[in-house]
């Protein structure tokens, strides 16, 4: 059975943590570049990830979601860590930052909807769900 308290934190600590990313990196762009076609670059990005999302579920549904959501963190997490990398210690390399950042918005259209498959698996019936 899924321990609800630590489920729900985590999706709140990682609901957040995907948030302020997002905020962040763009803020970073903006402050970096100073070009609102850069930010507008990292925008698509992002929009288009999430657009081509419905292309992923049945890569996600072929899969354990279990699998693919743990898979899916994982590579986000190294990809954060490289994006951090490129922002810092490659003196700014904005492609690459950009590339990482894109791989991220990816694994996160994975990592949704196998999480709350794992959800919707765990509960014992409706109502619980809807609780």
């Amino acid at each position: 059975m899924l321990k609800k308290k630590s489920y729900f934190f985590s999706r709140a600590v990682g609901g957040l943590a995907n948030s302020l990313f997002s905020m962040v990196f763009i803020w970073w762009l903006q402050t970096s570049t100073k070009s609102s076609f850069v930010v507008g670059i990292a925008e698509a990005i992002f929009s288009t990830t999430a657009a081509l999302s419905i292309f992923y579920g049945p890569i996600i549904d072929h899969y354990s979601f279990k699998r693919t959501s743990y898979y899916s963190i994982l590579v986000q997490t190294v990809f954060l860590f490289a994006t951090t990398i490129a922002v810092y210690q490659l003196s700014k390399s904005y492609i690459l930052a950009l590339i990482c950042a894109g791989i991220v918005s990816v694994c996160d259209e994975f990592f949704n909807p196998a999480d709350r498959a794992i959800l919707k698996e765990t509960t014992a019936d409706d109502q619980e769900l809807n609780n």
